[in-house]
């Protein structure tokens, strides 16, 4: 059985996902010794922001960050109270390709994710981020309801 020491936690703000911090960090808590928080704005819905609002993408991309800001200090927030150490990395791009970039590149052997997200219709028709990562990872997921 393999054993996990470098856990990367994928969030999106949704309930779900912070579900799935706190099954991080709880794992993180016996396997240790840190957890890496992960959040991507997505280039695509950041369009869709700019065009809803009539916004320039500039102005939709602050908006996203500054949520992305806020959901990545609640995960560290809830690692912190559990004694885990914890860093936030905020990318851009499309979140499936992101997220397992990140992985690779931090030397990730598990990844945590909650099942849903934020993405509603949208979701239906382009299929999950998650069902994505699970198909392409080449690290173990760990996919919270």
């Amino acid at each position: 059985m393999e054993t996990f020491r470098r856990i990367m936690v994928a969030t999106d703000g949704s309930d779900v996902s912070l579900k799935a911090a706190r099954a991080a960090v709880t794992l993180a808590m016996r396997l240790g010794p840190d957890l890496l928080v992960a959040h991507v704005v997505d280039d695509e819905v950041v369009k869709e922001i700019s065009r809803a609002l009539a916004r320039d993408e500039k102005d939709a991309r602050k908006i996203m960050c500054e949520k992305a800001e806020r959901y990545l200090a609640e995960v560290q927030n809830i690692a912190n109270q559990n004694s885990v150490a914890a860093v936030g990395r905020i990318e851009y791009g499309a979140p499936h390709e992101v997220l397992l970039r990140i992985a690779e590149r931090e030397n990730r052997d598990l990844m945590v994710m909650g099942k849903t997200g934020r993405r509603g219709l949208r979701r239906a028709l382009t299929g999950s981020v998650t069902r994505r990562v699970i198909d392409l990872a080449e690290i173990p997921i760990l996919a919270v309801k």
